[in-house]
């Protein structure tokens, strides 16, 4: 009787184990006109360009960044969570318009990007704008400037710590018009 227990026991022991089976990603969400930016805590909709929103494994909601360059500096910033199940940013290939993007998503590891454009981030800050087309990324760079990078592994610790030239930009107008100081202009 006492083998017959401990057999039992064993058994039971043994199947307490964690599920090994591997979790699905989440899906990407819609942007919400209440959803916070992470770092800034500011209405992530309010800013003109690419968004984020990042999920981790053992959340059930995405962590919203305001620009993609944040997003990407949570993943390389030791203090931050790691368990991260997937990244997701706004197609720039399927958002013609800069500054009213739909929300149409890319994995953030599927993406080309754009860097060093004349397009700037939500906070007027220098973007790193994805594609998931890397022809349409390189029209973009036809019209705007700007270099094609084909992963977010090659975008440089340096240029998301990068400031660019601010001094003579409207916050205001930084925000509204993704960077272009032409939106609110009427020439």
């Amino acid at each position: 009787m006492i083998k017959l227990i401990l057999f039992l026991s064993i058994i039971l022991l043994s199947s307490c184990g964690g599920d090994d089976t591997p979790k699905e990603k989440p899906k990407p969400v819609a942007l919400t006109p209440d959803d916070v930016g992470y770092y800034m805590q500011m209405i992530v909709a309010d800013h003109a360009g690419p968004k984020a929103q990042l999920w981790l494994d053992d959340k059930n909601k995405p962590i919203w960044f305001v620009d993609v360059r944040d997003a990407i500096t949570f993943t390389r910033t030791p203090e931050e969570a790691d368990n991260i199940a997937v990244i997701y940013a706004h197609d720039m290939a399927k958002n013609p318009d800069y500054r009213n993007v739909k929300d149409i998503w890319v994995e953030l590891d599927k993406a080309v990007f754009v860097i060093k454009s004349r397009k700037k981030g939500g906070m007027g800050m220098p973007e790193t704008i994805p594609f998931s087309d890397k022809k349409i990324a390189e029209e973009f760079i036809k019209t705007n400037g700007g270099e094609l990078v084909n992963s977010v592994a090659e975008i440089s610790d340096d240029y998301l710590h990068s400031q660019g030239d601010m001094s003579e930009m409207n916050p205001n107008e930084r925000m509204k018009c993704g960077g272009s100081m032409k939106c609110g202009s009427k020439k």
